[in-house]
Formats: structure tokens, C-alpha cells, sequence
């Protein structure tokens, strides 16, 4: 599967990047098929950023990214490890069907993958050489140098690149610095904490029409999908206060059992196997959109530096992705010239706006529909959800799957 451009010319030579999420393994990977020298800069040890609660989608959009990624090798070992998104939707928590979702609304076979997160972090690390991602080093602030960028880091140490890409997520430093500040503001909380984690399906009632199910109730909700081999991620929402514990009140599975015991199957059966794995708790926050430039001279931003959007239409790492993608297609030129590259940052931010602001608001939305907290809110939505006509219904969603990345034209290939 060669499909990674030849004889490129790159506006930069080398970039450095902070923060090993999945939108800057992605960025590292793509700057390196396209010969541009890469340092990617994680503050977390090396275990750390190679773990994460529960799973997360890799869906068909940002699964045309990989395709094109060292020669496919990404794509291909995600399909190997992860569960393909197939069949599934929402449903009320009696278990009736709402929406019912296939794949053949976009015309494929499957929606892409889904991976447990360490999973997904291993393979994108893997996929960078030794030596390219240096961690337990923590990003201070850099200085604009006229023709590059210097940044300093918290062990003394100092890099020297052409951009800096700020990759590090819902707290992004490099988003303060850029602010000349030394932190964020707190974020947006949504209302909502969240449980997740996974489980071995083994003798659970699984339908095994669907590959994944959200079973909507009244200010909760609850969701699984397979991951591959046997194993499915789940996750739990509650309209709460921000900042709950659940150890006060005998940890997180008593709660869920409380909170889901009336839903149908196979959700009480699913959190009743959950007591020999672990249950990671936390709070659901975003940030308003930012305006359509968020970076300034040879700095930039993205994935969750730049939006973060809540969970509700897995589309968060697919959005890192994209953005990784078109950032360093769009520092590709048919001449290398120095002096345009804080325009070519410029054009990315602007080129991204518009979608993923609107990610962010359908996510919004999704998420006060199935949080609904009120009885005539909950049937409400669940009697204009079964009586939408499904492609009615697909069409809230098939924009999300329009993306279609390449490589620029004029580019010659292997």
C-alpha cells in the first residue's frame, strides 16, 4: 500500500512537538513520511503514556488518515488488534431500538475500529523510530527566534526546531504560553461525570447483531463496543455535581449497580462482571471553539489544545487525527521558503474551524439529548427518535465521514 508522497519539499525541516496523545504520535508519524525531522516531548514516563482508561473509536474518517500513513502499516495493525465498528445505536433503556445505525449509510463495510487506548498508544508508538518521542519531560515555554522557535523544558534542556506543534491536551501549557500565561482557565464542565473501562464478553448476553449499543435512560446513560479479541470498552454517564468521589460512598461499582440496576440487558450483566477490573472515574469537561486562528508566529495547536469536544459522537481522537494529517500536508510546498510558514499555520487554523466547531456543537447536542433528566424530556426524545425515518436520522451524522485526506496533487508518489 505505497501511498506516501516522493520527492517532497517541506516549508520546514523540523518540528517539535509536545505532548504524546494520539494527535502527536499521529503529527510525528506524518512529518516523518513526508521527510521533515520530528522531537516529540511528553512530560508522563513512558508507561504512563502508553495507558488510558477504557477504549476509544477510530472511526472511517480519521481511519483514511492511517491508510496513508507508513505505508498503511498503522491502519492495517489497528484492524489486526481493535473491534470493526459494525451494526449498532441507541436505545431506550427498556432496550427498544431508537436509531439503528449500519454502515452502508457511507457506503462501507465497516465505520473503522475500535481499541483499547493503551493498545491504540502502543501501535503509534511503535510506529516511530527510537530515539523520536523523549518523555518525562515537561514543556516551560519557548521564544520565537525570527526563523524557528526555542523551547525549554523543565530538566534545563532546550530544543530548536522550525514550528512548535502544541499537542498536550485539555490543560495545553503550550496554549497558556501562547497566551502568555502560565496555565489555562478551567474548562466548561458539562454536567456529567463518566465511567469507563472494558470487560470480557464470556458468557454476557450480548446481541450479536451489534457491534456497539447506548442505552439512553433519565440523566444516565450507559454504552459498550468491542475492541478485539473477545474484550469490549463500556462507559457510563450521570447528570452529578463536578468533583464526586465514589469511594465515599462504596466505590464505583456499587454506584453503577445502583444507577443501572433497572436498564435492560445485557447492562446490569455487564456491570455485575466489572468487579475484577478496574473503573475510572472522571468529570466531563470542553472548551468553547476558539476563534479561526489559535496559534501565533511558528506555534501551533491541535486535537484537545485547540478544541476539545465531549465524548458523545467519538469523534475527539478522530478530530487529533485529522488535524495532525492536514497540518503537515499543509506545510508542504513546491518551494521551501522559511518566511511562510507562520501563514501556512495560519491557513491550517482556518481550514479546520468550521469542522471542528461544529463537532463540538453536535456533540453538545447529542449529549443533552441522551442526558435528558426529566420524564416528558425522555419520552420526547425517545418518541422523535423512533418515529425519525432512519436515513433522516444517518444525516445528522454522514457529514462526519465526507472527509476524504490526500495527498497534495502536485506531489509526486511511489
Amino acid at each position: 500500500m505505497p501511498t506516501t508522497p516522493n520527492a517532497i519539499k517541506s516549508s520546514v525541516s523540523k518540528a517539535i512537538v509536545v505532548g504524546g496523545g494520539i494527535g502527536g504520535l499521529t503529527f510525528a508519524r506524518a512529518c516523518l513520511d513526508v521527510g521533515i525531522e520530528v522531537e516529540l516531548y511528553e512530560k508522563r514516563h513512558l508507561d504512563s503514556m502508553l495507558s488510558g482508561p477504557g477504549g476509544i473509536f477510530i472511526q472511517r474518517n480519521a481511519m483514511r488518515v492511517y491508510k496513508l500513513l507508513w505505508d498503511g502499516k498503522i491502519y492495517n495493525r489497528f484492524y489486526e488488534q481493535g473491534g470493526k465498528i459494525l451494526k449498532g445505536g441507541f436505545f431506550s433503556k427498556d432496550g427498544t431500538p431508537l436509531y439503528i445505525n449500519t454502515p452502508g449509510f457511507v457506503g462501507e463495510d465497516d465505520l473503522g475500529v475500535c481499541l483499547l487506548r493503551p493498545e491504540l498508544q502502543q501501535i503509534l508508538y511503535e510506529s516511530l523510530p527510537a530515539g523520536t518521542v523523549r518523555t518525562g519531560i515537561a514543556f516551560e515555554h519557548f521564544e520565537d527566534t525570527g526563523d524557528g522557535v526555542r523551547v525549554f523544558f523543565n530538566d534545563g534542556s532546550i530544543a530548536e526546531g522550525d514550528i512548535l506543534v502544541g499537542a498536550d491536551g485539555l490543560y495545553s501549557k503550550v496554549r497558556a504560553r501562547l497566551n502568555d500565561r502560565e496555565q489555562l482557565e478551567q474548562p466548561i464542565y458539562s454536567g456529567m461525570c463518566c465511567w469507563r473501562g472494558y470487560f470480557n464478553r464470556s458468557n454476557l448476553p450480548l446481541d450479536d447483531r451489534y457491534s456497539w449499543g447506548e442505552f439512553w435512560g433519565q440523566g444516565n446513560r450507559f454504552g459498550y463496543f468491542d475492541v478485539g479479541g473477545g474484550r469490549f470498552g463500556f462507559y457510563a454517564f450521570k447528570n452529578t455535581e463536578s468533583g464526586g468521589n465514589d469511594d465515599a460512598v462504596g466505590g464505583s461499582l456499587k454506584v453503577m449497580r445502583s444507577l443501572f440496576s433497572d436498564y435492560a440487558d445485557p447492562v446490569p450483566a455487564i456491570i455485575e462482571s466489572l468487579d475484577q477490573y478496574n473503573i475510572y472515574r472522571d468529570d466531563i469537561l470542553d472548551r468553547q471553539p476558539l476563534s479561526r486562528e489559535w496559534g501565533r508566529g511558528q506555534v501551533t495547536l491541535i486535537g484537545d489544545a485547540a478544541h476539545p469536544v465531549q465524548p458523545n459522537l467519538g469523534q475527539g481522537g478522530c478530530m487529533a487525527v485529522e488535524d495532525a494529517f492536514e497540518l503537515v500536508k499543509g506545510l508542504l510546498t513546491n518551494e521551501t521558503n522559511y518566511d511562510q510558514v507562520p501563514t501556512l499555520l495560519r491557513q491550517f487554523e482556518n481550514s479546520r474551524s468550521n469542522r471542528v466547531t461544529r463537532v463540538f456543537n453536535i456533540s453538545r447536542q447529542v449529549g443533552n439529548l441522551g442526558q435528558a433528566d426529566t420524564a416528558f424530556g425522555c419520552f420526547l426524545r425517545n418518541w422523535i427518535y423512533k418515529l425519525t425515518p432512519t436515513w433522516l436520522a444517518d444525516w445528522q451524522f454522514r457529514w462526519l465521514f465526507d472527509y476524504q485526506p490526500e495527498w497534495n496533487s502536485y506531489l509526486s508518489r511511489d
